[in-house]
């Protein structure tokens, strides 16, 4: 959680700075969201939706003009549950800081679209059995870099934007993960990839 702190505030002192030049048309501000995120592939078995959340900064160049650039740096918590056994696997949890950067086209309505390429650094990871509060293994032995394409859509209110969007993972991240004394038994050759949908503000 300090660690989630300081990013967040390292992000928002970097956007000022690069915001000050002519703030009428840029705007910067705060982001937060809850997302639904899951991890796909073939080297973990029955994986299903978990719950969470980001939250950070973001800016927006030339807000007065059709097509402008979104940026934003984030804390993610994601990852996966999973509907195994009571003494089996049952969640990995994961951190992330996500660093976006996406041409932003303005519609018609006021709404907009982004997309775009993230750049996602693993911070945390750890591995829950069954109903367990405490976590049975930290520190996988998963690729901590992540490389995604984000979707956005902007629905502009009165005093904040709505944001709905998805990342999908491009990278493969199973990094030759193997588990011993854990069960189901986890595929060191198979595939692991995030994907997550997410609902949120910026501000």
């Amino acid at each position: 959680m300090r660690l989630f702190l300081v990013i967040i505030t390292i992000s928002i002192i970097q956007f000022r700075s690069f915001g000050q030049s002519d703030l009428s048309n840029n705007k910067l501000g705060i982001k937060t969201s809850f997302n639904l995120s899951s991890i796909t592939g073939s080297a973990l078995m029955n994986p299903k939706v978990k719950f969470g959340y980001t939250a950070g900064s973001y800016f927006i160049s030339n807000t007065k003009k059709k097509t402008s650039v979104y940026a934003e740096i984030i804390g993610n918590f994601k990852g996966s549950n999973f509907n195994n056994g009571d003494i089996e696997y049952s969640k990995i949890a994961l951190f992330y800081v996500d660093a976006s950067l996406l041409p932003l086209f303005r519609l018609q309505n006021d709404h907009a679209i982004c997309i775009g390429p993230t750049v996602s650094y693993l911070g945390l990871s750890s591995l829950y059995i069954g109903e367990k509060k405490k976590s049975e293994i930290d520190k996988l032995n998963i690729k901590p870099w992540d490389y995604s394409i984000a979707l956005y859509y902007h629905v502009p209110k009165s005093i904040v934007t709505f944001q709905f969007g998805t990342k999908m993972g491009l990278r493969n991240l199973n990094n030759n993960l193997s588990l011993d004394n854990i069960s189901p038994n986890i595929n060191p050759n198979g595939t692991i990839r995030n994907i997550s949908v997410e609902i949120g503000m910026i501000f």
